[in-house]
């Protein structure tokens, strides 16, 4: 299970990067207020934010799931202390206790 949440967390940093990036594509929504106008918005078409959009909502759906899934992962892997010193009280502890010593009886006294 260690492989694959390594695995899943080097698609994890990815898909942030992409995030990152696809955000900062992203024309403002106040940019054709200015002075200027809204010059700005009609150099890669009209339908070029809508396709943005749908990139980043799919990208933010992908990263709730991929960040819910790897700690739900790391949830499973990790024991918390208090585990440890409670399965610590149930295993013999490698002393050797006091355990009752034969008494030898003087076989001469027997007989």
């Amino acid at each position: 299970m260690g492989v694959l949440t390594s695995v899943l967390t080097v698609i994890f940093a990815i898909l942030c990067v992409l995030l990152v990036i696809i955000i900062l594509l992203q024309a403002d929504k106040g940019a054709g207020m200015g002075i200027l106008g809204g010059a700005g918005q009609s150099t890669f078409g009209s339908s070029t934010a809508d396709i943005i959009t749908k990139i980043t909502t799919f990208l933010v759906a992908v990263f709730m799931i991929g960040s819910l899934g790897l700690s739900i992962l790391g949830s499973k892997k990790t024991s918390s202390l208090k585990d440890k010193i409670f399965s610590a009280e149930d295993k013999p502890s490698g002393m050797i206790e006091n355990a009752p010593v034969p008494v030898e009886t003087d076989k001469k006294s027997e007989k």
